[in-house]
Order: C-alpha cells, then sequence, then structure tokens
C-alpha cells in the first residue's frame, strides 16, 4: 500500500503526518479516524517506493514543526 505525506496547518503551525493508503483521500480518512491530524489539510504526496520498503519502528509518524 503507498505510504502518503499529509501537511496540515494549525496556528501557524505545520504538521507532518505520514499515513498508508490506497489513494490521498483513503489516507486522509486514515489519519483523521486515527486522530493524528490537527488543522487544516494544505497538501499531500505519494512517498516514493523506497520508504515503503522500510517501515517505521514505531508504526505511524508525526512530526510537528513551528
Amino acid at each position: 500500500m503507498p505510504l502518503y505525506w499529509l501537511c496540515y496547518q494549525h496556528n501557524n503551525q505545520i504538521s507532518v503526518v505520514i499515513e498508508p493508503g490506497a489513494s490521498p483521500i483513503h489516507a486522509r480518512l486514515r489519519a483523521s479516524l486515527a486522530s493524528l491530524y490537527e488543522g487544516e489539510f494544505t497538501e499531500g504526496h505519494e512517498l516514493d517506493r523506497k520508504w515503503r520498503d522500510r517501515p517505521h519502528p514505531h508504526g505511524r509518524l508525526r512530526c510537528g514543526f513551528s
């Protein structure tokens, strides 16, 4: 299943969620159901295949930037 890089903006901060999904909409739905996002969705991109071959040791990954 492809991985998607989803960006959200909230209170002048940008959060990034990397989530698997069959499509960008599916990945956004999964992030929403898992309460991984905060704020308004701004953009999303499919990650290269090389990212799918190495699973993150902690499962889902969420990064916040100010």
